[in-house]
């Protein structure tokens, strides 16, 4: 449960419907709106606190999509999202409708648009997959969501998913802000978890919203990855 504080807005817009907007100590901080180097950028949010589920929970209503935005209790995937928009804006409007661009196809705030697996982000043409550009990798179909297995009225998602042993990535080819996805067996689910690529001290870390340590941490990327089957990796392409 999100036990923050999170201002409902209403009607603000004809883009935005209903929007629950917290910036938390950002809220007179203008510093993330000028900040554009993801890695000092994600950095500002180290430490802010984890919460699983923050587009579907028992303190919002959910009958219907609402722009959620709550700087001060991020998942994995909402922090991602919310970094990427954040670095192409100048200001808080702009980034609302930066977030909306990164959260939704075409725009559109829905439940049924929303960009519920990270292959989705590949739809948007935002970003590319550079997996296989790094070392041996493998391929796989999935079939996201077979069954409605995770996701109610979401239909199946037939998807080519390329992942790659950390341990063969060639980490001179990484960069700052590449997102990382953490390859999962499931048959219905792409990845697991979600990240970002962050280099410093030579050595290359994964930046994410951590369940375990229920807040935004650094993890070593060959550490954390170490048992995991494989990797996924998205770059930007702004």
């Amino acid at each position: 449960m999100i036990k923050t504080t999170i201002v409902l807005t209403l009607a603000l817009s004809n883009l935005f419907s209903s929007e629950y907007i917290n910036f938390g100590k950002f809220e007179n901080d203008n510093s993330i709106f000028i900040q554009k180097d993801v890695s000092k950028l994600s950095e500002k949010f180290l430490g802010i606190q984890y919460v699983s589920n923050t587009l579907s929970n028992s303190d919002i209503d959910t009958s219907k999509e609402n722009l959620i935005i709550n700087f001060d209790a991020l998942d994995c995937f909402t922090f991602i999202d919310t970094i990427e928009a954040l670095k192409n804006s100048d200001s808080k409007n702009e980034f609302k409708q930066n977030l909306v661009n990164t959260r939704y196809k075409n725009g559109d705030i829905s439940y049924y648009q929303r960009n519920h697996f990270f292959s989705d982000w590949l739809d948007s043409n935002s970003v590319q997959d550079i997996t296989c550009k790094l070392g041996q990798c493998e391929k796989t179909i999935k079939y996201l969501n077979e069954n409605e297995k995770y996701l109610k009225e979401i239909p199946t998602k037939k998807r080519e998913i390329s992942y790659i042993k950390s341990s063969f990535i060639d980490t001179t080819l990484l960069k700052n802000g590449d997102y990382i996805g953490i390859y999962t067996d499931k048959k219905a689910l792409d990845v697991t978890h979600t990240g970002i690529i962050i280099k410093k001290f030579g050595k290359v870390f994964i930046r994410h919203a951590s369940s375990l340590k229920k807040n935004i941490i650094d993890s070593e990327l060959l550490e954390y990855t170490k048992n995991k089957l494989g990797v996924i990796i998205y770059r930007a392409v702004n």
